[in-house]
């Protein structure tokens, strides 16, 4: 919805989404990283065109490796960001460190998310939105 300046294109007319918050991310280049991991894992590291060779990978294989990139409950340090040294504060600041979310790349996403949120840069079209809580201890439940 927020991606070609909000312009659908005609390609739809409304969305369902799960999780569909927009939470900072920041430009592609902090993906780098799992990206390398990715092309290591498929074996593509030694490939010319790496993208290219990505295209070619067995989806088996490919599944295979992107299940073993960082996700939400993934502990890992950021290096792009300060982390108060507060335990729950640096829980959710690390599990916010996933792969493979959307980025400002400057053309298809010209800036991050909220930005574009707030600037109004969205698809004019209905939407419905929810999230559903996990049944595991949240962050905020080790405060009390």
């Amino acid at each position: 919805m927020v991606a070609n300046g909000g312009n659908t294109e005609g390609l739809f007319r409304g969305a369902f989404m799960n999780s569909g918050a927009v939470i900072p991310r920041g430009d592609i280049s902090l993906d780098q990283q799992s990206y390398d991991n990715l092309v290591r894992t498929t074996g593509c590291a030694g490939a010319e065109d790496t993208l290219e060779c990505l295209r070619q990978v067995p989806f088996p294989l490919l599944t295979e490796a992107v299940n073993q990139s960082p996700e939400l409950f993934s502990y890992q340090v950021r290096h792009d960001v300060q982390v108060p040294s507060h335990p729950v504060v640096n829980f959710i600041l690390q599990s916010l460190n996933l792969s493979w979310g959307p980025r400002a790349d400057g053309t298809f996403l010209n800036a991050p998310l909220q930005h574009l949120v707030l600037q109004g840069s969205v698809a004019n079209i209905p939407f419905v939105t929810g999230n559903k809580r996990p049944n595991i201890m949240s962050p905020v439940d080790l405060l009390t």
